[in-house]
């Protein structure tokens, strides 16, 4: 930014000036409570209602299963996000520029290329279920439903950073709204608890199976973010409460998370026999609410919800694609590019069922190496210089481990590792054994290292 630009300031109708640059002090401006509109919007949508209702429709949770399961794994997953939050105001950089600290600059490319290709895989498929929405409410072609929403992502995220705080804060009241009214449609039809259905589509191993995997969509959904934790507070003043900028982030993530994947799972279970028909949000709202005004105002809350969503996966993914890449091209053409992409994904999503079970497999593989990562930027020492070897040596060496010493869990259609094909009942255990063994190495290789240069 030349001294000659004007100052961005809070303006909101101004395209933001930074990409991957630092954020002067003469720009910090915010709270930290801003935090949680901003993170209760991007989550309160219908692509976090349907890993409840996958959780119960697709691997067959019983109810009480899916509900202790889906509280555990918001929990684990958003405190991380509220952790990484805490560090953005000092570094005043995106969230993978950021982690650098940790894996150095070259090591750091890999992790920064991944969250790219999450950004983009994000925006197709919360672009598919605002097209499958906008075509019911319009009876428009599903084509044009989806370029009218990615048209509409791309504006918000190319202006970037206040406009899309600014749309967040005005969002809350209208997401809630929506919500409530399917809610209350919801618990209108008495849904009677059930047990372990062995008939799902995808069920495997049992009630504690069911369990597991409630535990691990709900956490991967949550992980989903961490690759973008710091860039929409990067511009609060240095001295910003930790405490504040934990707890805003963390509730503004998890109470949204946790009572619309909830009522997911709780609307799958209302739908009974019929829930593993539900393979796309319209399928299953018009089989839960039918075609009356509470489901007209369910498929606005899933277009608006796909709006917030996805002006953050756009937003961030093109921040984490000029970390990876390198290239020398502005925030807002790294956004056109990256929405191109999303779209051209999620032209591909007009079957629901391909959707539903690409989009159950697609949050366990975000786990698969963003546990790891997680666990490496929590208990790394971070380095005055990114740039050294060692950041590159220890911290991409622990987190490769972690992603190794996960792979015999993976439970999933694409694959299925040794040891829950031997022992269903496990279900998906990858992220677990991924952060804990990522966690021990980078421990382990710290200290040897250290004793080396000493």
């Amino acid at each position: 930014m030349s001294e000659a630009s004007p100052k961005y300031g809070e303006r909101i109708a101004a395209i933001e000036p930074l990409g991957t640059q630092t954020v002067p002090d003469d720009e910090r401006h915010g709270h930290a409570r801003d935090l949680f509109a901003l993170w209760y919007s991007a989550n309160a949508e219908i692509a976090t209602w349907m890993v409840g209702v996958y959780v119960v429709a697709l691997y067959g949770t019983g109810l009480q299963s899916a509900a202790i399961g889906i509280v555990v794994g918001n929990l684990a997953g958003y405190a991380l996000l509220g952790w990484l939050s805490t560090r953005a105001p000092r570094d005043g950089v995106p969230q993978m520029l950021a982690s650098q600290r940790a894996f150095g600059a070259l090591g750091n490319r890999a992790p920064a290329a991944l969250a790219f290709l999450a950004g983009v895989g994000w925006f197709a498929v919360n672009s598919v279920f605002g097209a499958y929405a906008l075509r019911t409410l319009t009876h428009w072609p599903f084509t044009t439903s989806l370029l009218t929403l990615v048209s509409a992502q791309v504006v918000l995220a190319a202006y970037g950073h206040n406009l899309i705080h600014a749309f967040q804060r005005i969002s809350v009241a209208l997401l809630t709204a929506g919500f409530v009214a399917i809610a209350v449609a919801t618990i209108a039809i008495h849904p009677t608890a059930i047990g372990f259905h062995a008939d799902a589509p995808l069920a495997v191993g049992g009630a504690i199976a069911g369990f597991s995997f409630a535990v691990a969509l709900s956490f991967s959904y949550a992980t989903g973010w961490l690759p973008c934790a710091a860039d929409y507070a990067r511009y609060l003043p240095r001295r910003t409460s930790q405490r504040s900028l934990f707890w805003y982030s963390f509730l503004g993530s998890a109470l949204p998370c946790i009572a619309i994947e909830l009522l997911g799972a709780l609307a799958a279970t209302a739908l009974g026999r019929h829930a593993d028909a539900a393979q796309s949000p319209t399928d299953a709202i018009a089989a839960l609410l039918g075609h009356g005004v509470v489901a007209g105002v369910a498929l606005a809350t899933i277009v608006l919800g796909t709006l917030t969503a996805n002006s953050m996966n756009l937003y961030s993914g093109a921040l984490a694609a000029l970390v990876a890449t390198r290239i020398a091209i502005s925030r807002f053409a790294a956004a056109l590019v990256v929405g191109g992409i999303g779209a051209t994904i999620a032209f591909f999503g007009s079957d629901p069922r391909v959707a539903a079970e690409g989009y159950s497999n697609f949050l366990l593989l975000l786990s698969y190496w963003t546990a790891p990562w997680a666990a490496v930027i929590l208990f790394a020492r971070e380095r005055d210089d990114p740039q050294r070897a060692a950041g590159v040596r220890t911290g991409t060496a622990a987190w490769i481990l972690g992603v190794l010493a996960s792979l015999p869990f993976w439970n999933q259609a694409w694959y299925v590792g040794p040891v829950p094909r031997a022992f269903p009942a496990v279900g998906d255990l990858s992220y677990e054994v991924g952060f804990i063994v990522a966690a021990a190495a980078i421990f382990d290789l710290q200290r040897n290292f250290s004793k080396v240069s000493e």
